[in-house]
């Protein structure tokens, strides 16, 4: 039970760094801004988030590969949907919108971050023995 719990708060760290990701990414996509380095965000963003996403992993999860598919699971069933929702409520019409093309464009580079952070984390995790 504690682990499916530890589960579920890497969960729901991954849907508030996926929220952080998408807020800082419309806050940069401004005309006048940073619109022509937004790639270069994106990417170095994602790389920050698999390293935050690997230490997660690694000292909630330990060394347990079904960790990676409860995560995954309750993350884009669950946490993903309705904080996105929530997002797009509290947020204007038009920041709602570049969220929701931010959400749609760079979601295939941060489930990448996760897969390679999560995996990363659980595979260079010391196999805890039950004693």
């Amino acid at each position: 039970m504690q682990y499916l719990l530890k589960t579920q708060i890497v969960s729901i760290l991954l849907t508030l760094c996926w929220i952080i990701y998408l807020v800082i990414l419309a806050f940069l996509d401004q005309p006048d801004r940073a619109l022509r380095y937004i790639n270069t965000f994106v990417f170095g963003l994602a790389i920050f988030m698999a390293i935050i996403y690997f230490v997660l992993s690694r000292k909630l999860i330990g060394r347990n590969w079904s960790g990676l598919i409860l995560v995954l699971i309750s993350y884009f069933l669950l946490y993903k949907p309705a904080f996105e929702e929530g997002l797009l409520k509290i947020t204007s019409e038009s920041y709602g919108d570049i969220i929701k093309f931010l959400s749609i464009s760079t979601s295939t580079v941060h489930l990448l971050a996760i897969i390679f952070g999560i995996g990363s984390g659980i595979l260079f995790s010391r196999p805890q023995f039950n004693k």
